[in-house]
Formats: structure tokens, C-alpha cells, sequence
């Protein structure tokens, strides 16, 4: 009895194991909490990520610019770890849990993930 418990368990182990997603899985633009775009503004404590723009666009687009023409589907102030390790113009996959209904809108990054072009 005690053989068939021990099996089971470990089964029930490596089941769970290998339908776990590993925080290395690339997060998918298609799901709702997923924004993709470029990075517009570096602050001292975020990001700002604008959707739908062309990285050329996303070189030269402010804040102030972004409220006065409304360039873009989706502009967020994202507070990240390290704004530092972002640079305005590059293309950025970040998951989300609320956005504030402010434009731009706020959220907090539960993940970001740099995407090579």
C-alpha cells in the first residue's frame, strides 16, 4: 500500500512540474492583462509604454505630445524595478494586473519582457 501512495505521489509531482509555465515562457500580446509597445518616457520610477506607434514615433513622442494628439490605441505609466534598464524606442511585452483609467493610463508591471525585433 505504502509503494502505491509513494507512486502516486511522485506521478502527481512531476504532473504538476510539467504543467507549471516557467517565468521564462514569452508573454502573448493576444492576452488582456499583455501590453506591447515602445517606450516612450524613462522616469525615476517607470515607464511609459504606448501601443500601436512605430518605434521612429516612440523616438520623438512626450507625454505632452501624447495628450495634445492622442497618438496611439493604449499609452500606460508603468512602475518597474529598474526604469533605468529601459531605453525610449525599445519594444517591450509588459503583464499587468489593473490599469488606472486615467490617460496615460498607471499600473504596476508584474512582468517585462524585452522584445528583439
Amino acid at each position: 500500500m505504502k509503494i502505491y501512495l509513494f507512486t502516486f505521489g511522485i506521478a502527481l509531482l512531476i504532473f504538476a512540474v510539467g504543467c507549471s509555465s516557467s517565468p521564462n515562457d514569452e508573454l502573448d500580446p493576444s492576452e488582456s492583462n499583455v501590453q506591447e509597445g515602445y517606450v516612450t518616457e524613462v522616469s525615476d520610477e517607470r515607464i511609459l509604454l504606448v501601443s500601436d506607434i512605430a518605434e521612429e514615433e516612440a523616438m520623438k513622442l512626450t507625454e505632452e505630445s501624447l495628450l495634445d494628439n492622442g497618438t496611439g490605441s493604449s499609452a500606460v505609466w508603468y512602475t518597474v524595478d529598474d526604469p533605468q534598464d529601459y531605453d525610449v524606442g525599445q519594444l517591450l511585452r509588459v503583464q499587468y494586473e489593473v490599469v488606472l483609467e486615467s490617460y496615460p493610463g498607471q499600473s504596476e508591471a508584474l512582468e517585462v519582457q524585452i522584445v528583439e525585433e
